[in-house]
Order: C-alpha cells, then structure tokens, then sequence
C-alpha cells in the first residue's frame, strides 16, 4: 500500500524537475551574455571580451583579450590599494613566435587614453593582484595575465601600447571607449 501512495509525489516530483529543467534551458538559450575572449575563458565580473587583432613586437606576438575599468579599490590576500583615480585591467596574452625564450618588462607597455597621454602600469595593484611584472617565456609558449593601470576617474582609453625591449618601437592594440561604472574589484 505505501508503494502505491508513494508514486504520485514521485510523479509529480519528476514532472516538476522536468519542468524546472526545460524552463532553465530556455532561459540559458535567450538571456543576453557576452562571449568569452578568444582564449574560451570565462569573462570575470564587469569584463568585456575583446577582439582586437593580435599585434607583434620583435619575437613577440600581443593579444589584449579582455577589459574592465572603473576599478575604484582592489583587495588582494594581502593588502587593500585605493585607486587615485579608477584602475583598469586588460588581460593580455603574449607568445614567443621564435625558437628562443623571451623575457618581458611589463613596465614597458602604456595605456594610451583617449586625451593622448600614456600611462605606466600601477605596480602596487600588480603586485596585490600577484600579476608579473617581468616574466620569462619560453621559446613557442605562452602567457596570460592582467596589466593593471591608475588613470584619472573620468579619462577614456584608447589602445595599450605594447612593446618588446626597451628602445624599440611599440605597437599599438585599440581598446573600446566606454562609460564604467564605479566597482570594486
């Protein structure tokens, strides 16, 4: 007798997970979401993709994958970094196009905002967020990671300047110009 009781909450539980699964499905098929970068991973909070062309500088080839700015704090592990104006953070992926390692000075890249001016990367925010600020890359391999900049509050980007050495000439990847909320990150 309890069996037979039992297969109409079983029945109906059923029906409603089934109803709970198609309304998820087509909820996932029709809601608006950005791609990730071209890398496949995920976008972070308040990042949009990019899909700038790649750019090359000496053996190294640059591509900006992602950008989020509008950053008014940071919290790392182990420190907490104000912005004096707003941070922005493109995630740039770099690889050795040569049959020789490769060791880069994240110094050397600059935003480049809209007003013409250029910007060193923020070393306190690279070092809280734990990001390189040289790396050594191997010969055909390579690396991703976040260059972290301080910009005034209402300044609008441009394009990342990147380089290979210092001295040489850099190349230019143009970044979206856009209103960004004020966050945290």
């Amino acid at each position: 007798m309890r069996r037979a009781a039992a297969r109409p909450l079983v029945t109906a539980l059923a029906g409603a997970l089934a109803g709970a699964t198609g309304a998820a499905l087509v909820a996932a098929a029709i809601w608006p979401h950005p791609s990730p970068p071209a890398t496949g991973q995920p976008l972070r909070q308040l990042e949009i993709p990019l899909d700038a062309p790649a750019v090359t500088a000496g053996n190294l080839e640059f591509r900006a994958l992602a950008l989020r700015c509008g950053i008014a704090v940071i919290v790392g592990t182990h420190a907490e970094h104000p912005a004096k104006g707003r941070l922005c953070r493109v995630r740039l992926s770099v690889t050795v196009d040569d049959s020789i390692s490769a060791r880069l000075d994240n110094d050397l890249h600059r935003l480049v905002l809209a007003d013409g001016s250029r910007h060193s990367i923020d070393w306190e925010a690279m070092q809280i967020k734990r990001q390189p600020l040289t790396i050594d890359i191997g010969a055909h391999d390579s690396a991703q990671y976040d260059l972290w900049f301080d910009i005034p509050r209402d300044a609008a980007v441009d394009r990342l300047a990147v380089t290979n050495d210092k001295g040489m000439p850099s190349s230019d990847i143009p970044l979206p110009s856009r209103d960004w909320p004020d966050h945290s990150a």
